[in-house]
């Protein structure tokens, strides 16, 4: 049994007995956390999946239960909306761009050693039916849910984010 303490080991274990790992990242100073995979690529072939939003204990096993998902099998593709994978919730896959990695997928770089593999963003939408790209949608809702598939900087996160990530060096 490895030693809990050891964050290195921990990941490649939950890898090896679960065929992936999931990070969490909290909120914090008004920015949504997030959780992403670490393993799906090395073990499935599969892109590493991020998710964002303001309570890790929705995110979390969101993100567990779409990573057990591909190590069932299943194939999530960017550029799709999905609807068979949680009873009354849509979902949508878009592919990160690797600007994003750095600031969001440090841990899944830091295992793999390098930004050479790929990821999906997953998206929810809002009560309305919109996800977070359609203007007409819940603004707390798209703060909530960066858009990590656009290079832009001004056009894929919120101010606040923006804000956020230059006081940590982030950006």
């Amino acid at each position: 049994m490895g030693d809990a303490e050891d964050p290195e080991l921990r990941v490649r274990e939950d890898i090896a007995r679960h065929g992936f790992h999931v990070a969490l990242v909290p909120p914090e100073a008004g920015t949504p956390g997030w959780a992403l995979s670490i393993g799906l690529f090395e073990r499935h072939a599969h892109p590493e999946l991020l998710v964002f939003g303001p309570d890790l204990g929705v995110i979390g096993p969101l993100l567990h239960h779409l990573a057990r998902r591909v190590d069932g099998g299943d194939r999530l593709e960017p550029d799709t909306d999905r609807s068979d994978l949680l009873e009354g919730q849509p979902l949508a896959f878009r592919t990160v761009v690797p600007k994003w990695y750095g600031p969001f997928l440090g841990n899944a770089a830091w295992h793999y050693r390098s930004e050479d593999f790929p990821a999906l963003q997953v998206f929810w939408p809002d009560p309305g039916g919109r996800y977070p790209w359609d203007p007409a949608g819940d603004a707390g809702w798209r703060d909530d849910q960066p858009l990590l598939y656009l290079p832009e900087t001004h056009r894929a996160l919120s101010e606040r984010l923006v804000e956020v990530l230059r006081h940590e060096g982030a950006l």
